[in-house]
């Protein structure tokens, strides 16, 4: 089977699944899961989407109920568990967004609900929080990716964690390969007869990803403990300035945990200098301007260290997203390029127009 990748940080790829590698995906989920007879999924998974194709394919395969649902809608998605009662809700952390604020707007019957998972982009701990809250049932994270789907249990606490399941065969690595020491940020890879057998038409893509039968994920993780993962961050998205890494998943947890903001995302821009410097992109909740953006970095400034606080905070009216509803990275990256050099060229006109 080919099946394409999100294409987030680059050009979408097609990756290649064995009936083999598709079963052995399917039963790592059926066990991670604990799914039993009685369970009863509600799936608003593309299912041109690894994320659809897997959650489908279990289901049929552990013979557990699910209701398709064709295209996400928040209160279809409500009006489904409770009108079939199902007891596991899936979805990305947008989608968690959007149910919250339906769920708030209107309460359902959510009792049937053991626990939701969410992968796919970064959920905040506030997010997980309030859904737990509102839903009656935990959130937790789950890590897959469409090369490898199965690897790594969901956590049961909240933050970007991840759990290493019995089977599992994973290494932290530095760039030399070599195995970091718990609680160092390292790369993540992952082996197992679930893997993808290459991409379609890329040998390059395949060798670059695939070594000695290791998957490299591309994702930045510190071990914590013998069973737990913290996910950092993307490793294309690492921020390096003055020399020192920054992930851009802390900052944002900080910033999207203040009750003025919706959603955050942070990047980084060149400078000569410092290598690069970092923007931050936020939307803000109901009812809030842009006269709250300098208090939010205020509060920011007391979370983390300086180095880390973002220099500008750009207020949008939603943050870009992809079809799966990942942030846009590369489009955030290009718009605060473009915003640093209009403000630079505004800084720049400065004394000449004082002079004048």
């Amino acid at each position: 089977m080919l099946i394409t990748t999100s294409g987030t940080t680059g050009e979408p790829k097609f990756v290649i699944h064995t009936a083999s590698s598709l079963a052995e995906s399917v039963d790592l989920m059926r066990n991670n899961w604990e799914l039993a007879g009685q369970d009863g999924i509600a799936m608003p998974l593309p299912l041109a989407h690894m994320s659809g194709t897997a959650v489908f394919s279990v289901c049929i395969y552990s013979g557990t109920p699910f209701v398709l649902i064709e295209s996400f809608d928040a209160d279809t998605v409500l009006d489904a568990i409770e009108k079939y009662r199902c007891t596991l809700q899936i979805g990305f952390p947008a989608q968690y967004a959007a149910l919250l604020e339906r769920q708030r707007a209107r309460p359902r019957n959510l009792k049937s609900l053991r626990y939701c998972l969410t992968g796919g982009d970064s959920c905040p701990v506030e997010l997980q929080q309030q859904v737990t809250a509102a839903f009656g049932a935990p959130l937790y994270n789950v890590w897959a990716a469409t090369e490898a789907v199965g690897n790594l249990g969901y956590a049961l606490r909240p933050g970007p964690v991840m759990r290493i399941t019995r089977p599992a065969e994973v290494r932290v690595v530095d760039d030399d390969g070599n195995d970091v020491v718990d609680g160092e940020p390292g790369e993540l890879l992952v082996r197992g007869p679930n893997l993808f057998v290459g991409y379609w038409n890329d040998l390059r893509a395949t060798a670059d990803s695939l070594k000695d039968g290791w998957y490299r994920t591309g994702d930045l993780v510190r071990r914590e403990g013998q069973r737990e993962l913290l996910f950092v961050a993307r490793k294309k998205d690492i921020i390096i300035r003055g020399g020192t890494n920054i992930s851009p998943i802390e900052i944002e947890q900080a910033v999207a945990a203040l009750p003025s903001v919706k959603e955050a995302a942070v990047v980084g821009v060149p400078d000569a200098v410092l290598g690069q410097r970092v923007i931050g992109f936020i939307s803000l909740a109901k009812g809030k301007s842009e006269k709250v953006v300098p208090g939010i970095l205020s509060d920011v400034a007391t979370r983390l260290a300086a180095y880390k606080v973002p220099e500008h905070l750009i207020v949008l009216d939603a943050l870009p997203r992809n079809a799966l509803s990942k942030v846009d990275r590369n489009t955030l990256q290009a718009m605060a390029i473009e915003g640093d050099k209009v403000s630079r060229s505004r800084a720049d006109e400065q004394p000449s127009r004082r002079a004048s």
